[in-house]
């Protein structure tokens, strides 16, 4: 079962990069007018985090709390640390010998916020009038 989460969640790496081809600065700190609405670029920085901090937790084997160390806001800055933190997520699943309950756990946290996160980028981007890319194939 490890083997398929981790294939799953490695398959859906790649579409946060392609969400942001094509988005601007506007786009991504766009607010609609509903409450409890977070605009794409705070998506995207749990996003981040989240690989950041589950990553961490993966290779010291226990949850060690929430980092992101992202600081700028800009589709570039975006766009970079998606891609780091893609590449961190494959190596860290890549170099872990030891798959403990509490890894596979945290691996599938990982996964779920992954998939939680791009079902509310999804409706905001179609609150927004955008198209999604291809790779976003739950829309």
């Amino acid at each position: 079962m490890k083997e398929v989460v981790i294939q799953r969640l490695t398959s859906r790496l790649e579409a946060y990069s392609d969400l942001l081809a094509g988005m601007g600065q506007v786009d991504i700190e766009k607010k609609l007018d509903i409450t409890k609405n977070k605009n794409l670029a705070e998506h995207l920085w749990c996003v981040i985090g989240a690989r950041e901090s589950y990553c961490q937790g993966l290779r010291s084997g226990s949850w060690n709390g929430f980092i992101c160390s992202l600081n700028e806001f800009t589709v570039d800055a975006f766009a970079a640390k998606l891609d780091q933190t893609a590449a961190l997520v494959r190596s860290t699943v890549a170099d872990v010998e030891d798959w403990t309950q509490e890894r596979e756990e945290l691996l599938i946290l990982l996964h779920e916020h992954e998939v939680m996160h791009e079902g509310q980028i999804i409706r905001q981007i179609y609150a927004m009038n955008k198209s999604l890319p291809d790779s976003w194939y739950w829309a």
